[in-house]
């Protein structure tokens, strides 16, 4: 029984490590891409790509809310799998955002 609940355990704090990853990531893209229409212009694929991760994680979240017991999260479907695949999508947007920002200062330098 001990081996059950380390496994349990383990599971689940690799499930929180990924979910604050995935949330840190969410939170900083989502004040950018949905705050700026600059942003929404210049990078669209971007911005669309981000629609749907912030739709598939907000209603993961509310998957995840639905459940009051921290144990009960790990009977969510494929649960880490998601969160590493959200986390991995919001990685290449971060990325071409970086790219973005980096021509938008060498492009104009004097403004940054």
């Amino acid at each position: 029984e001990g081996k059950l609940w380390e496994d349990r355990l383990t599971k689940l704090r690799a499930a929180f490590d990924s979910w604050v990853d995935v949330q840190r990531r969410w939170v900083y893209l989502e004040g950018i891409l949905f705050g700026s229409s600059d942003i929404k212009a210049q990078l669209p694929t971007e911005w669309s790509r981000f629609k749907s991760v912030d739709s598939e994680f907000i209603a993961l979240m509310r998957r995840i809310a639905s459940k009051p017991y921290a144990m009960e999260v790990l009977n969510i479907d494929n649960l880490q799998r998601t969160l590493e695949r959200l986390g991995n999508l919001m990685g290449v947007i971060q990325r071409a955002l970086g790219e973005y920002l980096a021509k938008q200062r060498t492009d104009f330098s004097r403004f940054f």
